[in-house]
């Protein structure tokens, strides 16, 4: 309380002041007993833990959209597509059937399936195989029938689509267009479309891409589809396929996203050799391989034409339609020349008395760049000095 005063100077009494909060005095103040009743804890802050939400949740399997007229039911129908129905259900880790497991079986030379979702799919397949059709059904599955809780507000969840080229990943977002557009239930989440992009209600972003590794960092990916990757620039390149993949894989941390990287093949080298080497017929929970012909893949393509290709050059007809990695442009030293000399895992080896170690000098190349007569020649960061009786070495 505070004392107020007239206008001659006098006293006129107290008036109520607002009550104090703390108080500096050794009594305490009005809310200094707020701490011996402490705020209800709720059941989750009880736990040491706070579990996290799921990274996916969803709406419906895939096999029953497919078998929805509303949802995916016109997407691959049909016997001609039941190869590759049985692979998208593995690569979902979705139960398969009796003739789907024999599939399976076939196109990865594997006995059981993942039982899970895979991390990686790599599809090995012949040209006209159905494989950009397929991957963009599965695509259209995981932007409009599958929610992702753990985004933050204002994250923006991407299906990426990644070509050599931007026209080439323009294919599977063209797919994904018709697919949606044919949907009676999925065309109501298509908000806004482009040439390059194709953005649904709920959020996804469906995004065409060229590869190059410096222009994929900082987006939050639900999933990333890699076409014909095996003609993306190799390791001799300043945009090689191993780092676009690189780049790529940490914005799938979120989301648990699938990479998956279709294409026919081509010479042996290149991450998608790379992975048919290593995982081909190998049991692995989070990495899928499989390869299949044309044919094997799309019973509907006509085997005359390929017969006719086979005829005409076996090597190049080999690679497209048998979906059969090319030795006719292999270096100068093969592969398996390489691998049969070295000890896999080996980067170096420590000094043994056992051998003896020489260097041998090149006479002619020694007297042609660097001596004139006995005397060294050299720009001003070379130099060069020669022991005729030992070797030549030259320093920077």
């Amino acid at each position: 309380m505070t004392a107020t005063t007239n206008a001659g100077g006098g006293k006129t009494g107290k008036s109520e002041g607002p009550p104090p909060t703390s108080s500096s005095r050794k009594t305490a103040g009005r809310w200094s007993r707020a701490r011996e009743h402490p705020h209800p804890t709720s059941e989750t802050s009880k736990s040491p833990t706070h579990p996290s939400p799921p990274a996916i949740v969803a709406r419906t399997t895939l096999r029953k959209a497919l078998e929805s007229s509303q949802l995916l039911g016109d997407a691959i129908p049909g016997d001609t597509w039941a190869s590759w129905r049985a692979l998208l259900f593995s690569i979902l880790g979705e139960p398969l059937e009796p003739a789907e497991l024999e599939l399976y079986r076939q196109f990865t030379q594997r006995q059981d399936p993942p039982g899970a979702r895979v991390d990686e799919f790599y599809g090995i397949v012949g040209r006209r195989g159905g494989k950009s059709r397929a991957i963009a059904t599965l695509l259209c599955y995981l932007a409009a029938l599958v929610s992702y809780p753990r985004l933050a507000s204002g994250e923006v969840p991407v299906c990426l689509c990644l070509a050599p080229s931007q026209t080439q990943a323009a294919i599977v977002l063209n797919y994904a267009r018709g697919i949606l557009q044919n949907s009676p239930a999925l065309k109501q989440l298509i908000r806004r479309e482009t040439n390059e992009t194709i953005e649904l209600t709920n959020g996804v972003v469906i995004d065409v891409r060229s590869a190059s590794f410096r222009r994929l960092r900082g987006q939050t990916c639900v999933a990333a589809v890699f076409d014909e990757v095996a003609f993306f620039h190799s390791d001799e390149s300043a945009n090689p396929d191993a780092e676009i993949l690189a780049a790529v894989k940490p914005s799938l941390g979120t989301t648990n996203g699938i990479l998956v990287a279709i294409s026919s093949p081509h010479a042996r080298r290149g991450v998608l050799y790379d992975a048919f080497r290593n995982y081909f017929g190998v049991d692995n929970r989070s990495v899928l391989v499989a390869k299949g012909a044309t044919r094997d893949l799309n019973p509907s393509y006509p085997q005359s034409k390929v017969d006719a290709e086979l005829a005409r050059d076996p090597a190049f007809a080999a690679a497209e339609y048998l979906a059969e990695f090319r030795t006719d442009i292999e270096g100068f030293i093969t592969s398996e020349a390489i691998e049969a000399c070295i000890e896999p895992g080996v980067r170096e080896r420590p000094f043994n008395r056992m051998h003896r170690y020489t260097a041998r000098r090149s006479e002619r190349w020694c007297e042609r760049f660097f001596h004139v007569g006995n005397q060294p020649q050299g720009g001003p960061n070379l130099g060069a000095r020669c022991n005729q009786r030992t070797a030549c070495a030259v320093f920077a």
